[in-house]
């Protein structure tokens, strides 16, 4: 196994990088689209996914969004990938259908996969204290109380963090975009990974581990811990482990300059009559090899490299004769595994999901008739804050992934229509 800490000269570094943007052995150098059929051969109706594709136009026609790609499989066979508009407006450059995008919070699911390896492995454990790995949560507190502006009344914890508060969010951690973050500054793409860790455990809890469900940093705080776990940096132990194996090759924490023919701009969507406004880039363009790797938001993919992740759980941990990851802890991770004295669980506690639980990176379907949709128990997926959205169905052996770029990320609720029309689409049990 190659280590980033083993290479400590200027010659190794070199060597270092070259064998890193080389493929990785054994594995695909170029995106591979899982088998593609005609829909009605596994129960998918061709009509009603020309629907999907008429209605979807019609927001790029419309100018809510520049553009998007979309991919619907069952049973392991592809039925649906179209690429449509625009993924660079002010470069004429039409969308493709391995265009790269943002995919923000659906990298939790990636780093979470990681994460479970490692327990397979026996190399950690789901009940192991953070602090055994990064010893600067040894010292955390937690606020007496939430809505003091000043946080000036702390005390200890009534317990240590584990690994899995992080998988599930109830740490006591905090949202990159929470004030508390944002003042402390936590977050910085020119920062590394170890500097904004420390910065977070500095910050004090918002509620003592295991007693509350709170979306947060978590999984960044987990890429710190598979790094020092397995003395390799997060980017090349995913491309090693699981990107890799599952024939992920557009996937990884920024765009190399080969691949910025297929970057989807972010825009902002139409308002107060104004119409589309590209959105700026970031202090560290994801463009940019960046300092920091975050586990949480910081990957880019594509439609066909996601639905291979997805597929990869309705087979068991599985794809293509590589396995990542045991079936049980496959199933284990789309599961709901959030405490039912935490349920129901939300963004916001005055507005909880009633159908809603969360795996290890998904949320889960827990209660099928509180969904606005026709979804079944068990469901499993996530979105992103740029307009990207999937979601597996073991019952009906459904993958299905959308991708765009735009703020906000519901914006004209695509994501809904996307859903609503791939159930209907499903015809045959």
């Amino acid at each position: 196994m190659l280590s980033f800490f083993a290479m400590n000269t200027g010659k190794r570094s070199s060597l270092m990088l070259a064998v890193l943007l080389l493929p990785l052995a054994g594995y695909a150098a170029e995106s591979t689209p899982l088998p593609r059929v005609a829909p009605e051969q596994v129960g998918v109706s061709s009509e009603r996914l020309q629907l999907l594709d008429t209605l979807l136009r019609q927001h790029i026609d419309e100018g809510h969004v520049a553009g998007l790609v979309a991919g619907v499989a069952r049973k392991g066979q592809l039925v649906y990938l179209q690429a449509m508009g625009w993924q660079d407006i002010e470069n004429d450059q039409a969308m493709q259908e391995d265009s790269i995008f943002q995919i923000r919070s659906m990298s939790k699911a990636v780093t979470s996969l990681a994460v479970m390896q490692l327990v397979e492995q026996g190399r950690l454990g789901l009940q192991d204290p953070v602090s055994r790995y990064i010893p600067s949560f040894a010292h955390m507190q937690v606020m007496v109380n939430p809505d003091d502006p000043q946080h000036t009344a702390l005390r200890a914890p009534s317990r240590a963090i584990t690994i899995e508060d992080l998988l599930l969010n109830i740490g006591g951690l905090s949202h990159r975009d929470s004030a508390l973050y944002q003042s402390a500054q936590v977050r910085s793409r020119a920062d590394t990974l170890d500097v904004m860790v420390d910065k977070i455990a500095a910050v004090p809890l918002v509620s003592d581990p295991g007693t509350q469900w709170v979306y947060s940093e978590s999984a960044s705080v987990l890429g710190r811990v598979i790094e020092l776990i397995t003395g390799e940096k997060l980017d090349a132990y995913l491309a090693a482990h699981v990107t890799g194996p599952l024939g992920m090759v557009d996937t990884g924490f920024y765009v190399p300059t080969g691949k910025q023919d297929r970057l989807a701009q972010v825009y902002r969507a139409p308002r107060d009559g104004q119409p589309l406004a590209r959105v700026p880039d970031m202090e560290v363009p994801i463009t940019v090899n960046p300092p920091l790797l975050e586990g949480a938001i910081g990957l880019v993919s594509t439609v066909p490299d996601y639905m291979r992740f997805l597929q990869s759980f309705l087979n068991g941990g599985t794809l293509d004769g590589q396995r990542v990851l045991g079936e049980a802890l496959t199933t284990k991770m789309h599961q709901n595994n959030v405490p039912q004295a935490l349920m129901p669980i939300g963004m916001s506690p005055r507005n909880p999901w009633a159908d809603l639980g969360w795996g290890y990176g998904f949320t889960v379907v827990v209660d099928e008739t509180h969904s606005a949709y026709g979804v079944n128990n068990g469901e499993f997926g996530w979105n992103g804050t740029l307009g990207t959205f999937s979601w597996a169905d073991p019952e009906t052996e459904t993958v299905a992934v959308l991708m765009l770029q735009v703020q906000p990320a519901g914006a004209y609720r695509i994501s809904a229509l996307f859903k609503a029309l791939v159930a209907q689409s499903i015809v045959v049990p």
